[in-house]
């Protein structure tokens, strides 16, 4: 699951909490009304883009970095980045959190996960950011609902 959801992160540039959010809430019988989504995705994409993902580029670059110089191998750099990767998903974690307030009306009535919901929910995803669904994000999309049925 972890591997399909990098790759429509590196790929198509989507967010992966949005995506998890897409199959979480396909647990709940409720539809996420496009209002909802409307919300919940430019909360997503004002964090992402001013918190979650200024701390990615850094730790990136100093991965990057660390490859390329020898002077950045050194204890305190890879102990800083650390830092930065934990603090990258303590953020990711704080916009799971938000999402979840957002949307707490769902959390009343949990049903099985449904396949077809969590897709659904994807394409109201897209539509938000003015995409289109592709055929290589429906082999990831597949791969992420049968990680889901395994685990139930």
């Amino acid at each position: 699951m972890a591997s399909a959801c990098l790759h429509l992160q590196e790929q198509f540039q989507l967010d992966v909490n949005l995506v998890l959010f897409c199959f979480w809430s396909a647990h709940f019988d409720t539809t996420v009304s496009e209002n909802d989504w409307e919300m919940i995705f430019k909360f997503s994409q004002c964090w992402k883009s001013r918190v979650v993902q200024p701390l990615r580029d850094v730790r990136t670059w100093m991965k990057t970095e660390s490859i390329k110089n020898e002077s950045s191998n050194g204890v305190g750099f890879s102990t800083l980045r650390n830092r930065i990767k934990l603090d990258e998903l303590a953020a990711e974690k704080f916009q799971q959190e938000q999402i979840e307030v957002l949307v707490s009306f769902l959390l009343a009535d949990k049903i099985e996960f449904n396949a077809k919901a969590a897709k659904s929910n994807f394409e109201n995803l897209l539509r938000a950011q003015s995409l289109e669904l592709v055929e290589e994000m429906n082999k990831q999309l597949d791969l992420i609902a049968n990680s889901i049925e395994e685990a139930a």
